[in-house]
């Protein structure tokens, strides 16, 4: 091979090849911390959108039935003929019954035993379940709020019962305990808790062997049933809260409590004449992440609706949803 032709074979050097090595190697650098920044916003925003997803799907539920409380059931002209020409035997001799126009469904108020207490909207603060099963009240400011929901219904496939009641129970309960790294080094222990559903059915108690017609004193009572939407133990609704808090106002919107700031409730003489007097709820709705979410810890301060505000020194994620609700059902009448 002559000489000539080999000063024509060009080529990289050892310098040449090190600086591409060098450019590469920034550009991929430059190309991974991009996408750890992007990955890492994506992940903040995905699990801020799920947080407060929960938030509103929780609020939406809770929305829906104290906007039911009170809700009594009249039955109109057509059911009232279509039951009285049913071909079904009911139990009686001859097929068909006379329906009521309303129910005669009646409880105690629960001045002695809570569990008999039929008012349209009940709200006890700071009022939980801890995990063996006790009822507790806890200080100002922690979770959570317990309320119970009442309202009629009507079941027209249920020809010797078609009238019911039911009754929904929101609280907190204690889910476990998370332990907690802070950035000084030190180990804590964060109680956890979660927000749980309880719903329970009544129906007209009646003799249908004998026959008997719906009274017209109205002094029917109710029997506890289980249904197919009940619940026999509570439901978990929603992990991770921080607190739940419900604030009943009357027509002027006022907040209704007594002196020492409790609200209406059965087991309160003092105030228990103002259950009725409720015309609408103020929610406050507050979840936290599952894992730390910030880089450092910072002290975020959570305002309440009761004018509280709780502090809190960690790295977690907090979203609150605070709305207002109108009982549309409630004044006039007693339930």
């Amino acid at each position: 091979m002559n000489k000539k032709y080999l000063k024509n074979i060009s080529g990289l050097t050892l310098i040449e090849i090190l600086i591409g090595i060098v450019i590469t190697t920034i550009m991929m650098a430059a190309m991974y911390t991009s996408y750890s920044v992007v990955n890492q916003s994506y992940s903040k925003v995905s699990e801020k959108a799920k947080i407060s997803k929960s938030s509103r799907d929780l609020v939406s539920m809770l929305m829906r039935d104290i906007r039911m409380a009170g809700f009594r059931y009249y039955a109109g002209t057509y059911e009232i003929e279509k039951y009285r020409l049913d071909s079904i035997d009911g139990g009686c001799t001859d097929p068909g019954m006379t329906l009521p126009k309303i129910s005669y469904l009646r409880f105690d108020n629960g001045f002695v035993l809570q569990e008999n207490s039929h008012n349209p909207v009940v709200i006890r603060k700071n009022n939980r379940f801890s995990n063996d099963g006790t009822q507790t009240i806890g200080s100002s400011g922690e979770c959570c709020d317990l309320i119970e929901i009442v309202y009629e219904d009507f079941d027209q496939n249920k020809l010797e019962q078609p009238f019911k009641k039911y009754r929904i129970t929101y609280f907190g309960k204690e889910t476990g305990t998370d332990e907690y790294l802070k950035d000084d080094g030190n180990k804590i222990f964060i109680t956890r808790y979660g927000i749980y559903k309880k719903i329970e059915s009544w129906e007209q108690e009646r003799d249908l062997k004998e026959c008997e017609s719906f009274p017209d004193d109205g002094q029917w009572l109710g029997k506890r049933e289980s249904c197919p939407e009940c619940t026999n133990e509570p439901m978990l609704v929603r992990d991770h809260v921080e607190d739940m808090e419900f604030i009943p106002f009357d027509e002027n919107g006022r907040v209704i409590k007594n002196s020492s700031g409790q609200f209406p409730a059965p087991e309160l003489s003092d105030i228990r004449d103002r259950l009725y007097d409720i015309r609408g709820v103020d929610i406050r709705l507050t979840l936290r992440s599952k894992e730390s979410f910030f880089r450092k810890e910072s002290t975020r301060i959570i305002s309440g609706l009761s004018n509280t505000n709780a502090s809190n020194t960690d790295r977690f994620l907090r979203d609150s949803v605070i709305v207002s609700v109108n009982t549309r059902n409630l004044g006039g009448e007693s339930f």
